[in-house]
């Protein structure tokens, strides 16, 4: 049964048509960029800072295509550092003068090839200009004024006599970026910064809700879903909105193929495992974990299949605890030999404790070997079938 309506909306390249919990941040730049639509523009740097996921690129393009409703001759430049298969001033340069319509050549330097991109906006009276430089981070450290001062020639634009570029967008996940750049990037890059804080359990729940109420059919995709979604979300993912969505198109296509009629915990469980499908807990070497480690490892998987959560309670592991110790004779944990076991597996990345209640399981087996859990138990107690 197809639940799915409209799966292009979970996908990463969707725009959608607004933003919610990021309507202080689009106010911010419709204000710092209404120049470029009521004229003339005058030249700005920006810099969009915060976590991965958060919604920072979709902002730009949202802004973009809303200031081009109002002013069509409004043209964004857009390049994404992490999609260059070299961050070299001159494939930096040539993506810039691609984008305007010019061809680059390779008997041109770097600074050639800026200078036609200068020439380039300049032609272009008629026309105003928004440059966004996403994964702007790529530019700091080593690679900062590394032959083609990337960021302090885009910087720089309005004294090369550049009047149509409202402004330049630098994007980075990393606060600290402009910190590794030469003393004068950072001085040309100035301080107007519009932050984006990863988004808060309810926040998640609000906006997964937006976009599915878009992508599924009416009545397939529960609130609670969704709640529960935000909540390994925000514990897993460091609150990755890409990533929710990530899952939740997985877990769509899971239960379209298993022909269930509404998504459900399982589903996003099993997309959750499919997406962490590198860490096997069937490759681990029982050997270098002690018995405590082992049996509260045990417990925490049988825990999590059998009550269908991605995190588990520490009364439930408690409880677990004392079932594998009775059913396979093994001695009884101390509070204090299983606190000691659940440190050192945070510690080696087998879970996540988060908060004073929950534990989530970092290393999961994938859907496909679910049925060898008891099988993994067994390997992890060191007993035989």
């Amino acid at each position: 049964m197809a639940i799915l309506r409209n799966p292009s909306v979970l996908s990463r390249q969707h725009i959608p048509s607004r933003l919610p919990h990021r309507e202080s941040q689009l106010d911010m730049l419709q204000t710092l960029l209404r120049d470029a639509v009521e004229g003339p523009p005058f030249f700005k740097v920006i810099q969009l800072i915060g976590p991965k996921g958060t919604g920072k690129t979709t902002s730009s393009h949202l802004l973009l295509k809303s200031l081009r409703e109002e002013n069509p001759l409004i043209q964004h430049v857009y390049v994404n550092l992490r999609a260059l298969a070299d961050i070299s001033p001159w494939v930096f340069y040539s993506q810039l003068l691609t984008k305007m319509g010019g061809k680059a050549s390779r008997s041109l330097s770097a600074g050639e090839l800026f200078d036609k991109f200068v020439s380039s906006l300049r032609k272009e009276k008629g026309k105003t200009f928004i440059l966004t430089i996403d994964e702007a981070d790529q530019l700091s450290g080593y690679r900062s004024l590394r032959g083609g001062q990337i960021v302090y020639n885009l910087t720089r634009l309005s004294e090369l006599g550049v009047e149509n570029v409202s402004g330049v967008i630098f994007i980075s996940r990393d606060e600290s970026w402009s910190q590794r750049l030469a003393p004068e990037e950072q001085s040309s890059l100035g301080n107007m910064i519009v932050n984006y804080p990863a988004y808060t359990r309810d926040q998640l729940v609000d906006i997964i809700l937006y976009r599915a109420s878009e992508a599924f059919v009416i009545g397939t995709f529960p609130e609670a879903v969704a709640e529960y979604l935000a909540e390994v979300t925000v514990t897993l993912f460091d609150s990755d909105l890409r990533k929710a969505l990530d899952i939740l198109l997985i877990a769509a296509q899971i239960a379209e193929t298993s022909k269930d009629e509404k998504l459900s915990y399982n589903h996003i469980n099993r997309a959750i495992e499919q997406g962490l499908r590198e860490k096997y807990l069937f490759s681990i070497n029982p050997e270098t974990l002690g018995t405590a480690e082992r049996v509260v490892l045990s417990a925490i998987l049988l825990a999590s299949r059998q009550l269908n959560q991605s995190f588990i309670t520490l009364r439930d592991i408690q409880r677990y605890i004392e079932l594998i110790c009775e059913n396979y004779r093994i001695r009884k944990l101390t509070p204090r030999e299983t606190d000691e076991a659940l440190q050192r597996l945070t510690d080696e990345g087998y879970i996540q404790f988060k908060g004073p209640l929950r534990v989530y399981i970092t290393m999961l087996p994938p859907p496909a070997r679910q049925e060898g859990l008891p099988v993994l138990v067994e390997k992890l107690l060191g007993v035989s079938a």
